[in-house]
């Protein structure tokens, strides 16, 4: 039952694309993709046949999303949403079976169970239908012959196989909040605000809000955030409700509800609206749950209605009861039985499934009742309008109203289809998303106004209208006390995030699967609805049948009376007969096909009636074989099968209304879930944002005071003007100073005044790194001069370096246009260029790191390895292979920083660098923070940890700023070196490889980029254990590795296999070099 039931052969090139698209997204696992294109299609090709195809697809989706779900009744939700996804069609019938099997299972109700055995059977006899089948329709036949047996086994024990206990729903909390010790600190620098100061914070700048959000989220989210507030501000609200179908938002639930009934079939629709099921009105519920309802002497009742109409006619009515007819008091019996079915009907009532064609069945009694004592219908209907007002069940026997009562008893006051058990499961969507605090506008729309009332205490109630105001700020937080600490604690909670859905997500993908699964359960609703509308046209149909056999039998009977001879009449036997001969003739029209129904019923004195259309040869055989059956027995069966058929009719009616209580109870449950607060959508990052305004008051307050206490002539520090690498708690940038131009090795060192410290970064976290002074000769002979003991360790170290300069060449000639610029530019190098560029640079690179001892007791630093080989090549005597560096490796970047106080805008030089360094620590940390995070994103994230202090020397306001990194030029490649501690275990290497991507986008790391500026990894450095290195590069559509004593290169394969092959053998990825992708 895994398989698709038939093959997609249509010839509709773009319903192909689509049916591929989402197949495609269902095989990479991305259920929400694929039900975005499925739902979007379907939503606009309603009628189109690839949309059985494409519900198909969708009831997949949601048959594997209840196996996922931790939750029984998300699952169940899932399962209902799947069971309408396969009654689309026919050919889905074996899947429709075994999701019905596991609702059944689930609920522990009958219902779905028998309608899972109806489906297997369905199936079944399909199956039988055919010659021989497959290997894999017979596992598919006896795999629904299994869940059939385990339908029946499970209704004939009266318990479902698998029960469960309703289990509440955790939604998945972000990790990334602050910690205790970082609140505890903001709590005392809350306190020692005034108060002032307090209600400042409050207002929040929408252009610094938005800078904040466009640098972490980038284009995406500067557009979510800017349709937010201009949908706030113009809606006047932050709620609205959305349809996921097709993506069109609604501030009125009137509208919204059309739509959904109208557009999205969560409405059945029957062809006469006469035969729906109408419940009964408030008055007529009124009525009946008076109290009183006393048997009334009928006999005198129908002698008064007979003899003195017109003072019965004056009879006043209270409440629709009558003081005025007389009772029979003595009738205990009755007035017992009155009192059931009274209980029984205000029950009704109050479920709201009592309807009028339920009122008209009882009438019918009442009619056929008073027609004894010669009280006529009309009479009854029009002149005394009895039939309005159920005192009229009192005047009915002992015998009628126990026939009421047992029908009464047989009606269900509810349907166990699970709907209470979708309610909970979109509560526990729903209550995640609601909002308790205010946003407001100032009256220029300029600043977002926090909900007042956090200054002085936690919000306890939710605001479930969402409305929005414009105030002036001074004003509205002019009597705002601020008291206690509470706001911290709401900042630093993190329960209105949500892993599942995150901002900027598209607002539509918000709990799209469970959405349209409801919407789908909705739908089924409706379906039963039909059902149950189409079996009661049935019945009134066969009804129909019936009062046309009357007719003809009234008819027959008039003329009896005008003919003398007995020979000249026919019988009511013979008469039908011959009638439904001329039926034939109607070409097998339903109603006429119903008539014969009615008429073989009748003469065959069928026990109930039957709906099966046999053949009609032998239909008409079997009624014309009875043509001589008595008249009295013709009118008997006929009256016998118009009762049964009132009955059943009454019975669909209650059936109906309690399809239709579900199908509203799910639409409004569907209504809720549809609803969009944009509060929700914006309310992490606004929060993260307060947080770190917040805490960089505060770390300004705090290097202030350090200010103010450091004398100022220690702020000296020794810097040389080649290599500076700077480095923070978490990220590293590699800046190279192009200022000099002599290729000359020799450092010109100098000491200088410190300008004012704009990083916040502390002195002690920056790491100098200056060339040496000596030539290969002196590196060399100091080389010789070690001391006996040491020889080994340095030869040793050495090889180390080898290695790691031997891999790190393979990488960099393993990148296409660096190899294509060598051999163009040097006659040297175009012959033998895998042999001559390392022997061209170890000489010196070797020579260089061998004279330091502690280069050599670290096998190296990533970093110098690849600054020390792309320096080597700006000694070349070669101009063209000192300009290669520039153009192929080199990055200008500007640091811009726009105080968001004072508007400062400081310029500061251009920086050129070969790439970054980040610490591995502090990728994997946030990879396994965020989850699905691309790379990129990564590096810009712990990049955007840098802040810079606005230079009160030149007249700034000392506020901490966020740095914006803008790239004047983009080399071909780009470098990325990752820092790693010495003893990181397997677990910890594997989820650092998982956390990087073989593309990036460069424009999400550096501003002044085009989108989509891609780079792709053409080879990596590693070191493993044995602090070996190895070069893994990808070469003719698949990964390489190679290693330093190696002849032979060892197959890799695909990216994920690079993943598993870092981890599995603990090499650390060191040097990762990615090539332009155009």
């Amino acid at each position: 039952m895994e398989t698709t039931p038939f093959v997609f052969d249509y010839d509709d090139d773009e319903a192909k694309q689509i049916v591929q698209l989402s197949a495609d997204h269902m095989a990479q696992g991305d259920h929400i993709k694929a039900l975005e294109v499925i739902e979007a299609w379907i939503s606009s090709h309603k009628k189109h046949e690839v949309a059985d195809f494409l519900s198909f697809q969708q009831g997949q989706i949601f048959f594997e999303q209840a196996k996922r779900a931790d939750d029984s009744d998300v699952k169940f939700a899932f399962l209902l949403g799947a069971v309408e996804c396969f009654s689309e069609n026919d050919g889905f019938s074996s899947f429709c079976a075994a999701s019905l099997f596991g609702l059944g299972n689930l609920l522990g109700s009958p219902l779905y169970l028998k309608k899972s055995i109806g489906k297997a059977k369905e199936y079944l006899t399909i199956m039988a239908s055919f010659g021989s089948l497959t290997s894999e329709d017979e596992k598919s036949r006896k795999d629904v012959e299994n869940v059939l047996k385990a339908a029946e086994s499970s209704i004939a024990a009266g318990s479902p196989i698998q029960m469960w206990e309703p289990k509440v729903r955790e939604s998945k909390k972000c990790t990334d909040h602050p910690s205790k010790i970082e609140v505890e600190g903001l709590r005392m620098y809350w306190s020692g605000l005034n108060v002032e100061i307090k209600r400042k914070f409050m207002e929040v700048s929408i252009a610094d809000f938005t800078s904040y959000v466009r640098r972490f989220h980038g284009t995406e989210g500067g557009k979510a955030l800017e349709k937010v507030v201009g949908s706030a501000v113009s809606k006047k609200k932050w709620r609205f409700w959305m349809c996921r179908s097709c993506s069109e938002e609604f501030f009125t639930l009137k509208k919204f509800k059309i739509h959904l009934e109208k557009e999205h079939a969560a409405k059945f629709k029957p062809s006469t609206a006469e035969h729906m099921a109408q419940v009964v009105d408030e008055e007529w519920a009124g009525m009946i749950k008076v109290a009183g309802w006393e048997p009334v002497d009928t006999a005198a009742a129908a002698e008064m209605i007979k003899t003195r109409l017109e003072f019965v006619q004056a009879f006043v009515y209270e409440n629709g009861w009558s003081r005025d007819w007389p009772l029979a008091a003595a009738d205990e019996e009755r007035r017992k039985l009155l009192q059931e079915i009274r209980l029984l009907l205000v029950l009704f009532c109050e479920s709201k499934i009592l309807s009028c064609g339920l009122l008209d069945w009882m009438m019918r009694f009442l009619i056929k009742h008073l027609a004894r004592f010669e009280v006529s219908k009309h009479t009854l209907t029009t002149e005394c309008r009895l039939v309005e007002t159920p005192q009229s069940i009192c005047f009915l026997a002992r015998r009628e109203l126990e026939q009421i009562l047992d029908l009464l008893k047989g009606i269900k006051c509810e349907r166990e289809d699970g709907r209470e058990v979708i309610c909970r499961a979109v509560d526990s969507f729903y209550s995640s998303t609601r909002v308790k605090e205010k946003i407001d506008f100032d009256k220029q729309f300029s600043s977002l106004l926090l909900d007042k009332r956090l200054l002085r205490c936690e919000i306890a109630q939710f605001d479930d209208e969402g409305a929005v105001s414009f105030f002036n700020p001074d004003d509205h937080y002019a009597k705002a006390h601020a008291r206690g600490d509470d706001i911290v604690s709401w900042l630093a909670d993190d329960s209105s995030g949500d892993e599942r859905f995150r901002f900027p997500r598209p607002v539509r993908t918000h709990n799209l699967d469970i959405w349209v699964a409801v919407l789908r359960a909705v739908q089924y609703t409706c379906r039963t609805l039909g059902t149950k509308y189409a079996k009661k046209l049935q019945l009134l149909g066969y009804d129909a049948g019936l009062v046309d056999a009357i007719n003809l039998c009234v008819s027959e009977n008039t003329k009896r009376l005008s003919v003398v001879t007995e020979h000249q009449c026919s019988k009511y036997a013979s008469l039908l007969g011959d009638e439904c001969e001329r039926k034939r003739e109607a070409r097998d029209s339903h109603s006429s096909r119903l008539f014969l129904c009615s008429v073989r019923d009748a003469l065959e004195e069928a026990p109930r009636p039957t709906f099966d259309f046999p053949d009609l040869e032998d239909c008409l055989k079997r009624i014309h074989g009875l043509k001589d059956l008595s008249d009295e027995v013709v009118l008997e069966s006929i009256d016998r099968l118009r009762s049964m058929v009132a009955d059943k009719v009454a019975l669909v009616d209650t059936k109906m209304l309690l399809v239709e209580n579900s199908r509203i109870n799910l639409f409004n449950d569907l209504i809720r879930l549809s609803v969009f607060d944009h509060r929700f959508y914006v309310l992490r990052p606004l929060k993260e944002f307060f947080l770190e305004v917040i805490n960089v008051a505060a770390a300004e307050a705090d290097l202030l005071l350090e200010e103010k206490k450091k004398p100022q002539s220690k702020k000296k520090i020794h810097k040389s003007n080649k290599v500076i690498i700077k480095k923070t708690s978490t990220s590293m940038s590699v800046n190279l100073d192009l200022q000099g131009t002599s290729p000359s090795l020799q450092t010109t060192e100098k000491d200088f005044t410190e300008p004012p410290d704009n990083s916040l970064s502390s002195e002690r976290n920056r790491l100098e790194i200056s060339s040496n002074t000596v030539d290969e000769e002196e590196a060399a002979q100091g080389c010789m001069q070690n001391m006996p003991g040491e020889e080994s360790v340095h030869r040793e170290g050495a090889a180390r370096c080898n290695s790691a300069l031997d891999m790190t060449l393979k990488a960099l000639l393993n990148i296409k246009i660096l190899k294509e610029d060598l051999m163009q530019n040097e006659k040297p190098l175009r012959d033998d260029l895998e042999k001559q560029v390392p022997e061209l640079l170890h000489s010196y690179l070797l020579s260089d790191l061998l004279t330091s001892r502690e280069v050599l007791s670290t096998s190296s630093d990533a970093a110098e390895i690849v600054v020390s080989i792309l320096e080597s090549w700006h000694s070349c005597k070669s101009q063209e292979i000192e300009s290669l560096v520039t153009r192929l490796f080199t990055l200008e970047e500007y640091e811009r920083m726009s105080c968001s106080r004072c508007r400062q805008k400081p310029n500061y030089p251009e920086q050129s660098s070969y790439g970054i360094v980040m610490a591995a620590d502090s990728i994997r940390d946030l990879k396994c923070a965020f989850g699905n995070i691309k790379f990129e994103d990564i590096l810009k994230m712990i990049r955007m940890e840098d802040k810079m202090l606005c230079d009160l020397k030149t007249g700034g306001c000392g506020k901490a700023n966020v740095v914006h990194h803008i790239i004047s030029r983009c080399p071909p490649i780009f470098t990325v070196v990752l820092e790693w501690e010495k003893h990181e275990t397997e677990k910890e290497i594997s989820e650092t490889a998982k956390a990087l991507d073989w593309e990036i986008d460069m424009s999400r790391l550096y501003e002044g980029l085009e989108s989509s500026t891609n780079y792709r990894l053409v080879s990596l450095v590693g070191c493993g254990e044995d602090k070996e290195h190895i070069c893994l590069a990808y070469e003719k559509d698949r990964w390489i590795g190679i290693r330093h004593d190696a002849f032979t290169e060892e197959a890799v394969g695909n990216w994920e296999s690079v993943i598993r092959f870092c981890g599995e053998r603990k090499v650390r990825p060191k040097i990762l070099l990615y090539e332009a992708a155009h």
